[in-house]
């Protein structure tokens, strides 16, 4: 509670009591007016630091989702390069069946033709 006192002509203020002080209404209105506004002002004070810590929670947990999202990112772009690494091992060892089955595949062809005239000259020489 604020108390005022006044220092003005002893015909204005009388002391009635030890505590007690008459203090011109003018005063009066201009100490409540400035108690109202003080208690307004804590009030809007106290719903900034509120607001404050609020958007506080907010920022930190959307810099956490930021920060989950960078690590997702990471894994994902090291998952994407194995992958890469995996398909182009994979399309050698298919590169290399490739070639076998074509050196296999002529080579069938050379034994058909060696048995074939094998064949033919084991007939020759039995007739």
């Amino acid at each position: 509670m604020i108390c005022l006192m006044m220092m003005s002509s002893a015909s204005s203020q009388q002391l009635l009591t030890d505590s007690t002080v008459i203090v011109p209404v003018k005063s009066l209105r201009k100490a409540l007016e400035m108690k109202i506004y003080y208690n307004s002002c804590r009030d809007e004070l106290g719903v900034a630091r509120d607001s404050i810590r609020i958007q506080d929670s907010i920022i930190f947990n959307q810099d956490a989702t930021i920060v989950n999202l960078v690590h997702q990112t990471e894994v994902y772009r090291v998952n994407e390069r194995n992958y890469e690494t995996t398909v182009k091992y994979k399309d050698k060892i298919i590169e290399i069946k490739e070639e076998e089955i074509t050196k296999l595949k002529s080579t069938v062809k050379v034994l058909t033709g060696t048995v074939v005239l094998t064949a033919v000259s084991f007939l020759l020489v039995l007739l």
